[in-house]
């Protein structure tokens, strides 16, 4: 059996508090995880040796939000482009990621999701697709944000089951304020695929009788959805306090303060908080102008950081999850030891696949990221192999 060794490295995991340690690979998952050296026995029955040198070795990041990079974007519907797209998310510690669509036709939907259907677990070179996150169509048009208001309708059954015929659909943000979205819910949900609060003007009873429809998940959290009163705290103030909810949250100081992401770990604690990116087509491209839909652009500015329609909304980020991480760790004041399950066990949990992936145990499969102390990613393990070496 051939065996991987990676020494010298900070694991986290959930089985303790970080520790000096090394970690065995065999047959696409981890064998082994030990504190201290390996032997030199060990080492010598290794086909591969990866010498951490001090590095943090972390699950691999599961990204569950992400609509496009590089030019690209789910929308496109091609095979081709998607593959660029995840090259790219593994030279971020990207492992797995659910490519997201946006509102629009029907029929520009399901060539979203007929692109992405032969790319599913596909990871030669970048980042495996899991899958696919439909972000609406069925949102509130008061709460569109970048979202195309044209687009924007009530969940229809027979459009519903043109979508699932595909079996990819791993999440979907619906606003749950409407009747008809409640029973799409219900439809999802039996189907196993996580139904999310999005683009939503939910009151707080609105969001709480939606659990009982099959919701169990907030977009983008302070993004898109109704602002908190004391009188009522609506759509954040039910995110924040309704225990079945675990939140995204993208956390490049731009859509969420460090204030306010601080507010969503005090009150959500670090089982419950999504890191994501929402990156969209202009992302890791240079600052300037580009297409987003075929009626808008998008400006990029402030050295990639900030992307806006001509309207001045916002319009999705171009963060990378390890640049999320670490900015969320920071803004909160808690440890990695703390908030590194944020990235990726949190996620898995909810896509319900944490048995064989997103955190690092025995018997779960080696999809793993080595970060040094500034969170840049020096190497990207899909399944064992290195999909990503810096330099």
């Amino acid at each position: 059996m051939k065996k991987t060794l990676i020494k010298n490295v900070t694991i986290y995991s959930p089985l303790s508090a970080a520790f000096s340690g090394w970690l065995l690979i065999a047959d696409k998952k981890i064998l082994s995880i030990q504190h201290g050296q390996p032997s030199a026995e060990i080492e010598a029955n290794c086909a591969e040796v990866i010498d951490g040198g001090g590095s943090r070795l972390l699950p691999g990041f599961i990204d569950i939000h992400t609509h496009g990079s590089l030019g690209f974007c789910t929308m496109d519907g091609d095979p081709e482009r998607l593959r660029a797209m995840a090259k790219r998310n593994a030279e971020h510690g990207v492992t797995a990621f659910l490519p997201t669509t946006l509102t629009d036709s029907k029929e520009n939907i399901l060539h979203a999701i007929e692109g992405t259907a032969p790319m599913v677990g596909v990871r030669e070179g970048g980042a495996k697709i899991l899958g696919i996150h439909l972000e609406g169509p069925y949102f509130n048009p008061v709460k569109a944000g970048a979202q195309d208001p044209d687009y924007i309708r009530r969940a229809q059954k027979d459009e519903i089951a043109e979508y699932l015929k595909s079996g990819i659909i791993r999440l979907i943000a619906m606003a749950p304020e409407y009747e008809e979205n409640l029973a799409a819910a219900q439809i999802f949900a039996a189907e196993g695929i996580t139904v999310s609060a999005g683009h939503t003007n939910a009151s707080y009873d609105q969001l709480l009788r939606a659990v009982d429809y099959g919701y169990s998940q907030i977009t983008h959290l302070f993004n898109g959805m109704g602002a908190f009163s004391h009188r009522e705290p609506s759509t954040i103030g039910g995110a924040l306090t309704i225990p079945e909810y675990s939140c995204e949250l993208i956390c490049d100081n731009v859509h969420s303060h460090p204030g306010a992401q601080k507010l969503a770990w005090l009150a959500k604690g670090n089982e419950r908080i999504i890191l994501i990116p929402d990156t969209i087509r202009p992302s890791g491209l240079p600052d300037g102008e580009y297409p987003f839909t075929d009626k808008e652009s998008v400006f990029v500015s402030e050295h990639g950081t900030n992307l806006r329609l001509s309207s001045g909304n916002l319009a999705g980020s171009a963060l990378s999850m390890n640049r999320a991480l670490k900015n969320f760790t920071v803004n909160t004041g808690a440890s990695l030891d703390e908030t590194w399950r944020c990235s990726s066990l949190n996620a898995a949990v909810g896509l319900g696949i944490a048995h064989e992936t997103g955190s690092i145990e025995k018997g779960k499969l080696a999809d793993l990221v080595l970060i040094d102390d500034n969170y840049q990613v020096q190497r990207t393990i899909i399944e064992g192999s290195t999909v990503y070496t810096k330099g």
